[in-house]
């Protein structure tokens, strides 16, 4: 979807230029902490002051440099070759999260550890949804062998859906494995560095630490092409300041680290800028994840990247409610529609219950139908001549009704947004209908069209070349 002129913006333009010149402060005078040696390697080289690994100083031309090399734009498509997302500023797509080790049973209902064939099957699932533009597993693959999990929760997603799917991967070699999956699928590596059909998920470890393994899995990206993120999940009051303006001064130095190392060693390289800042619950030592700091920082780190033209990662269908009730719809609304209205590129997490351990049917099912009504909000008016229609306004004139009129019929489907699951009907109705509530009702939808939707296949040849890559990988 993309935005025509929203005019949404959380931070103001002085405030921007201030969290831009205070990270470039933070990174030239203060320091991050690289573990990596490729990194570090890659920074001295260009000039950087990398004596003591926890306080690299990054001067800020080389930050403005790495800006200047990266894409403002990256294409993404399918499994099919079809393009399927150009993200770029005010173009906005919708997708799963990751992760969640438990799963909500769509037969039983029954909240229990996630397995790979509940990702198979969820994603087969999230294959029909209209509103899902891209895939994340949506689980952890519990009976899988740890040191490969995300190699087969790759496998399980990519033969259950042509969209295009993000993976975190825990090293380089599992970032390799799975490129070489999806070139088994697409037709090459060539395919896949020509029209990528997956994004890679590294992230540094807040505050301002960056891993090597995460920074590997940049640069092994990067050489094949493929797009990646480097996002920033710092929690206030914890990994980050408990005040907004420092965590986002903080993520936006993080996330900045990430680009120039990655820029430095292939520029142009495909880099996907973004992050949020959950909330530490300071009375349960909790995460809060649908809290309204998470929406407030996750918008103002999409004003930042619109700032420096760069796609942005973001999040939204989120909530801490451990089941499909009204704390989750609420919470649900609200992120998705503040996700949208602040022009992210990439909003995922849709369909999360209890701050990310728990995925379900009806609960992605939910987020699809928020998604939708969120994208009629931002649907901007047609106002012409022919839509206001002074000559029908005629024709009834006082006292008349525009039931019968023609230009009812003809218009109405187009002109209103038409709910799938929220009941609107008599009471009576409802009552003949067995009083259902909201997550009975999806629970049956979901039902019906997992059902009703086999998973696009592969060609027998290919399946039985990606599972033996993940079979040599584990």
């Amino acid at each position: 979807m993309k935005l025509e002129n929203s005019g949404y913006a959380i931070l103001s333009e002085e405030q921007v230029q201030l969290i831009h010149k205070q990270t470039l402060e933070l990174l030239e005078r203060l320091g991050v902490w690289i573990w990596s040696e490729e990194g570090l390697d890659l920074l001295g080289s260009a000039g950087c002051d990398v004596k003591d690994p926890k306080r690299v100083k990054i001067p800020n031309k080389l930050v403005m440099d790495a800006i200047e090399k990266a894409p403002k734009k990256i294409d993404v498509y399918d499994r099919d070759g079809r393009l399927a997302m150009t993200l770029e500023t005010d173009s906005v797509y919708f997708g799963t999260g990751s992760d969640c080790v438990n799963t909500i049973d769509l037969e039983t209902g029954e909240r229990r550890s996630c397995t790979k064939q509940d990702i198979a099957r969820l994603t087969r699932f999230c294959d029909a949804l209209p509103n899902i533009d891209f895939l994340m597993s949506f689980g952890v693959a519990g009976d899988s062998p740890e040191i490969s999990r995300f190699v087969h929760q790759y496998e399980a997603m990519l033969l259950n859906s042509s969209k295009p799917c993000l993976v975190p991967g825990s090293n380089r070699q599992d970032v390799r494995t799975v490129i070489d999956m999806a070139a088994a699928a697409v037709g090459g590596l060539d395919v896949v560095r020509e029209r990528p059909p997956l994004i890679i998920y590294p992230a540094p470890l807040p505050p301002l630490t960056h891993p090597e393994v995460e920074i590997d899995k940049c640069l092994a990206s990067a050489e094949y092409g493929v797009p990646f993120t480097y996002v920033e999940y710092s929690m206030l009051g914890a990994t980050a300041p408990v005040t907004m303006a420092g965590a986002l001064t903080q993520a936006n130095a993080d996330v900045l680290t990430g680009l120039v190392i990655t820029q430095l060693k292939y520029p142009g390289a495909k880099f996907i800028y973004g992050g949020a800042c959950p909330t530490l619950d300071m009375k349960y030592g909790t995460c809060v994840y649908g809290s309204p700091e998470v929406n407030m920082s996750a918008a103002a780190l999409t004003d930042m990247s619109r700032f420096y033209k760069l796609p942005c990662f973001s999040l939204g269908g989120i909530t801490d409610s451990k089941i499909l009730d009204a704390q989750a719809g609420l919470e649900y609304a609200f992120s998705i529609y503040i996700a949208a209205l602040s022009g992210a590129s990439l909003i995922h997490d849709c369909g999360f219950l209890d701050c990310g351990l728990v995925s379900s049917f009806e609960s992605v099912l939910m987020a699809d139908e928020v998604i939708s009504m969120a994208k009629h909000y931002l649907k901007p008016l047609e106002i012409n001549e022919k839509t206001i229609a002074l000559d029908v306004i005629d024709q009834v004139g006082p006292g008349g009704t525009y039931l019968t009129h023609p230009h009812t019929t003809t218009n109405f489907r187009q002109s209103l947004w038409h709910s799938r699951f929220l009941f609107r009907a008599q009471y009576s109705l409802w009552e003949e209908q067995g009083c259902k509530d909201m997550r009975t009702r999806l629970n049956e939808a979901a039902r019906k069209i997992f059902a009703e939707h086999p998973a696009p296949t592969l060609p027998e040849s290919v399946v039985k070349t990606i599972d033996n890559m993940v079979k040599k990988h584990s």
